[in-house]
């Protein structure tokens, strides 16, 4: 479906005329152009990219913005032009972003926009289904990935810190290709691994260390997010255990993934599973989330989460245990969900991998 016919059934749904987008987020799905401000206005029958003189000329010289974009420069007048083209349009209903509006903004909405109804819309979900530009954006990001995880390979050693290990992957993720990193980069080793978000530290990586590498990738305004824990050297055979538990746990996840499926559902028997292996108090989130424009949106696999997964929706499905004390485990990859099943866009083996030094 078209960005433009996905606007139009959001606003039938509504009971709204127009849209204004006012999220970066939002702005760049539908124009493809990126900017720190701007406004997209978006009527049932056309839309319009309003930026300031920071970005006019580069939004004019762009290839990625939809030909039927009508690209205004804004200054002080920026609200009598959006006034101009609801009264073109005979627009009597406007709706905003209400998950992302802020309220004093909403104020300024009330205080210019008096002659139009303000419509709050919820657009959590306006870019849960990812269209084919959108995927092959998403498989480059993974697999820039990939080629960074392999690097990771061939580089840690013993000896370095967490720290200098998060900076080599920053770095090569610039050096294959990446725009920007898409979240801060986590390394978590040994006792640290116990902790799922873990900052990277001064702690130095040793022999029988699990280090745990949480990472991502923008590629054309598209992230991806991949977990990868590995072993330097040989490993005590409790954290080998766990291993074996959120793979098999991961597995499950994955081989559930199809349309139809509740999303809710997925992580429950994935959850029952870690539990019955006797880990349940030790997976503490999750089991996953949708990943895009945003490294974290809809639709998501959780406790709370009762999305029924579509076609062309993405999500990332990443079990871990978290032992204090003693360390952790988690394995990501981000898959595309088919009519039939699933399509892994992350590709680093998901075995165990056991450096040798």
């Amino acid at each position: 479906m078209k960005k433009q016919e996905i606007v139009n059934k959001l606003l039938e749904s509504n009971s709204a005329e127009a849209i204004l987008f006012y999220s970066p987020e939002n702005r760049y799905w539908f124009s493809r152009f990126k900017s720190s401000l701007g406004y997209l206005l978006i009527t049932k029958t056309k839309s319009y990219l309003l930026v300031d003189g920071r970005y006019i000329t580069a939004a004019r010289n762009s290839n990625n913005i939809p030909k039927d974009i009508e690209i205004r420069e804004f200054s002080n007048n920026l609200f009598v032009q959006m006034k101009e083209i609801l009264k073109e349009h005979n627009v009597k209903k406007l709706g905003f972003e209400s998950d992302w509006v802020h309220y004093a903004e909403f104020e300024k909405y009330a205080a210019i926009f008096t002659e139009q109804t303000l419509v709050p819309i919820n657009c959590s979900e306006i870019r849960i289904v990812k269209d084919e530009w959108e995927i092959e954006q998403l498989q480059k990001a993974c697999d820039i990935t990939n080629e960074v995880f392999e690097a990771i390979l061939e580089y840690v050693k013993p000896g370095m810190t967490e720290k200098e290990l998060q900076r080599f992957v920053d770095n090569e993720f610039l050096v294959k290709g990446a725009e920007k990193i898409s979240f801060d980069t986590i390394i978590a080793s040994g006792v640290n691994g116990s902790m799922p978000h873990a900052v990277p530290t001064d702690k130095k990586i040793e022999i029988g260390d699990l280090v745990t590498i949480d990472m991502g990738c923008y590629y054309n305004g598209y992230c991806s997010d991949q977990t990868r824990t590995i072993a330097i050297g040989e490993i005590d055979a409790k954290l080998e255990d766990i291993y074996n538990a959120v793979y098999e746990a991961q597995s499950l996840g994955i081989s559930l993934v199809s349309e139809g499926v509740n999303a809710g559902e997925i992580h429950k028997q994935v959850y029952d599973f870690i539990e019955k292996r006797g880990y349940g108090g030790y997976f503490t989130h999750g089991l996953g989330h949708g990943y895009g424009v945003e490294i974290h949106e809809e639709p998501y696999a959780s406790a709370a989460g009762n999305t029924i997964l579509k076609e062309n929706m993405t999500l990332t499905i990443e079990p871990g245990i978290y032992i204090p004390g003693l360390g952790g485990v988690r394995i990501e990859d981000d898959i595309l969900v088919l009519k039939d099943g699933y399509r892994m866009l992350t590709s680093a083996t998901r075995e165990l991998v056991k450096l040798k030094f």
